[in-house]
């Protein structure tokens, strides 16, 4: 036998608490329902007695509260007695409906009583104490209390049709053939029992228990859907960046067809981390990696960037991308800015790691966004060749001796994006050279902004 898998274990567990919710929920509308009946049936002008009043109390509402309170405190190995006490109340509901009251002062006619209590508001309660069930969030049990109403019902027509004095039409025999006005006279006799409205009833209960069992289970499906679908954000969360996991679950096809867009590309790496890493516990080197990481990411992902990959101790990133983002250029440069210090902050804080050198490229142009790969090995990803150049400006850190290298396309747009703000935002960027990067046949025009002289020791 297979085990079932995770999520259906999840999901099963999740339904079981809701259900143990749901029966304090219905053990407390029980005691609802049950000031509301003693309130009704306590009038004296009503021609109901104490008898009943007192048998709904006692073998009813009590004893049920108690037993729904003990089977959610206890769990699913107890829930045998609800199934129990949905025969008693299906029983009880139509024995109150259909048996004379003792003391009430009506039993001096018979018929007159059966024909009353048999066109009382039963049928009404069965369908309050159908809602009540459907707080289980049972289909199972709501099938089963709605079979036994429909046996009870059955029986107490039965037997509603068996007591003496009583009419129904068959008595008339298959000969009568009144008119309208000793039709409705016949109606209106007080020991006149109309047996097809009676089972109209009954159709009624058995269809608003068919409809709540329907409804249950398709909540309960629906539930479990929702539950797999975020199991599965989740699960993407954790190979992408939230951003991109929302658009990959919100999509209906299963590839992205490759479109040219826009973009800034970013990559972040650490200078002389081989060499760092070559002497030193594997433990150390993945901690150091997954901090830095960590600090990288949280802050693209702060300024609307998407972390599209890492490479080691590299990283690249991409702002306007897969979603159009208001100033991406803006907000390229200020995470990362943001990455340095908060990369600067970490290291006074922890003494044990070596001063670390990051360098930072920025390019903005045309790159092709799209679903690489086949089958199951697809993946989102960026190409091009503003790609490429982002990659080799953050080489360009080491020989310029700078933290971050930007193209001058980055700062054309940047200043076409905050032009008011954009002197304020380029005032560290002093640098300014034309470099050659390979791949391209004509020097790189580049701005830079230099590496404070505190921070150029390496690594290792």
């Amino acid at each position: 036998m297979q085990p079932k898998p995770e999520h259906s274990i999840l999901f099963d567990s999740l339904v079981a608490r809701e259900e143990r919710r749901g029966l304090f929920v219905v053990a407390f509308l029980r005691i609802v329902m049950l000031a509301f009946i003693l309130l009704l049936f306590s009038k004296p002008d009503l021609p109901t007695g104490e008898l009943y009043s007192l048998l709904e109390v006692l073998g009813w509402f009590i004893p049920g509260v108690f037993i729904q309170i003990f089977v959610a405190w206890y769990g699913r190995n107890w829930r045998w007695m609800l199934y129990i006490l949905a025969i008693v109340d299906a029983a009880l509901i139509v024995y109150v409906s259909v048996v004379p009251d003792p003391l009430n002062p009506l039993t001096q006619h018979p018929a007159w009583v059966y024909g009353f209590v048999a066109q009382d508001r039963g049928v009404v309660f069965s369908m309050i104490m159908m809602a009540l069930v459907i707080m289980t969030f049972s289909p199972r049990l709501i099938l089963w209390f709605g079979s036994w109403l429909v046996i009870a019902w059955g029986v107490g027509i039965g037997w509603l049709i068996e007591r003496p004095g009583v009419l129904i039409p068959k008595h008339f025999g298959d000969e009568w053939n009144p008119d309208q006005d000793e039709l409705i006279a016949t109606y209106m006799r007080p020991e006149f029992l109309d047996v097809s409205s009676l089972i109209e009833q009954v159709i009624l209960v058995v269809v608003f228990t068919l409809a709540c069992a329907v409804m249950v289970s398709r909540l309960r499906l629906l539930i479990k859907q929702f539950a797999a679908a975020e199991r599965a954000h989740g699960n993407l969360a954790r190979y992408f960046p939230a951003a991109l996991a929302d658009q990959l679950a919100d999509r209906d096809e299963p590839v992205r067809i490759g479109e040219r867009r826009d973009c800034v590309i970013l990559f972040a790496d650490i200078i002389g981390f081989s060499g760092y890493a070559e002497n030193r516990d594997p433990q150390d080197v993945m901690r150091l990696l997954n901090s830095f990481h960590g600090i990288m990411t949280t802050q693209i992902a702060a300024y609307g960037g998407i972390v599209e990959k890492y490479i080691g101790d590299a990283m690249m990133a991409s702002f306007g991308a897969f979603e159009d983002i208001p100033a991406p250029t803006a907000n390229a440069l200020a995470a990362a800015q943001a990455m340095l210090d908060r990369i600067s902050e970490w290291q006074e804080k922890d003494g044990q790691n070596r001063p670390l050198r990051i360098g930072v490229g920025l390019h903005f142009g045309p790159a092709v966004v799209g679903d690489v790969g086949e089958g199951e090995a697809v993946t989102p990803a960026v190409i091009g060749a503003t790609v490429n150049l982002a990659s080799r400006l953050e080489r360009a850190t080491r020989d310029l001796d700078a933290e971050i290298v930007l193209s001058c396309s980055f700062a054309g747009q940047l200043a076409r994006e905050i032009p008011a703000t954009h002197a304020l935002m380029m005032a560290s960027f002093a640098g300014q050279d034309d470099i050659r990067v390979k791949g391209f046949s004509t020097p790189i025009p580049v701005r830079y902004q230099a590496r404070p002289h505190s921070a150029a020791s390496a690594l290792g």
